[in-house]
């Protein structure tokens, strides 16, 4: 019922790829996460020992420090994962996160993605100016920003996080009107449209509330201020959640290792509800990211 829930598919599915395509070192179009750069950033190569033990991060977390980043260039501090035949750019208007019409991105999923490698703690903030989101409320598929710890084990997975989930096919008319009785029975709204989302390992149940949808109508500055234990949501400076039992970054995933929190983004084209389905889309899409800025929350503001 979260998006990275089901990523295991999507692993399976990549590496299945890499296996029959004999994939090396150097990556290209369709992107399968081996070793190697893609649209000037490196791969986080999630697929890997780490990914078998529940793990899809970067693979070499950094310490945790103050970021402030425009994408003017590819960063240096980031590593993509993304899949299929999606693309990222950088320049004026920051990172672009591209997702091609279905017939020119024949894939089983499709999905551009960018993680901080530096990580995210308690007691920091985090803002992300995010723009080009008009055209997302049309869009069969999801997108987000905000905080991942990247794990794979439905109790070890940490998020809080901006998302869009959508479709106008019969997935997303069935799923609604299946399931959100029983999303109401535990007090939450059904993960469908413009939420913020919250969980912390431990917890199998994430807290999901409704934002309006015409907030992608223009850009905004996105923050998230992070506690030990609120985790508090602002647009444009104004509160517009607050979550209790936020994530706190200590899980280990069943090699022992370690599954810190980290910034992420991401454009994909399927609808992550009960299940990931690749989604029909005749256009392409794309979101920017046109800043990123983390750091102790005392002294890191909420906008730009």
């Amino acid at each position: 019922m979260h998006r990275e829930s089901a990523i295991r598919n999507t692993v399976a599915v990549a590496a299945a790829a890499a296996i029959i395509a004999g994939a090396g070192m150097a990556s290209a179009d369709p992107n399968i996460q081996t070793p190697g750069v893609d649209d000037g950033v490196p791969n986080c190569a999630v697929l890997n020992a780490r990914a078998a033990a529940g793990y899809i991060g970067t693979g070499a977390p950094q310490p945790s420090r103050p970021m402030d980043e425009n994408f003017a260039h590819p960063p240096r501090d980031w590593c993509n994962t993304d899949v299929g035949y999606s693309r990222l750019s950088f320049g004026p208007k920051g990172a672009t996160f591209s997702v091609p019409p279905t017939v020119q991105g024949l894939f089983p999923y499709n999905n551009a993605e960018l993680l901080a490698k530096p990580v995210f703690e308690p007691g920091q903030t985090m803002a992300m100016r995010v723009t080009g989101t008009q055209q997302i409320p049309t869009w069969n598929g999801t997108t987000g920003w905000g905080i991942s710890n990247r794990s794979i084990d439905p109790l070890g997975l940490e998020v809080a996080w901006f998302m869009w989930n959508g479709s106008a096919g019969f997935m997303g008319q069935a799923s609604q009107l299946l399931t959100t009785p029983l999303f109401h029975a535990f007090a939450q709204d059904m993960p469908r449209g413009f939420f913020m989302m919250v969980k912390k390992a431990g917890t199998l149940l994430p807290q999901i509330v409704l934002l309006d949808p015409k907030l992608l109508a223009n850009p905004h500055d996105y923050s998230i201020k992070l506690d030990k234990e609120y985790v508090n949501f602002f647009v444009d400076g104004h509160n517009v959640g607050t979550f209790r039992d936020a994530p706190i970054g200590t899980w280990h995933d069943i090699s022992g290792g370690p599954v810190p929190l980290l910034g992420q983004m991401w454009l994909d084209s399927s609808y992550w509800f009960p299940l990931p389905i690749p989604e029909f889309n005749g256009r392409w899409q794309s979101v920017d990211l046109a800043r990123y800025r983390q750091g102790p929350s005392a002294t890191t503001p909420l906008t730009f």
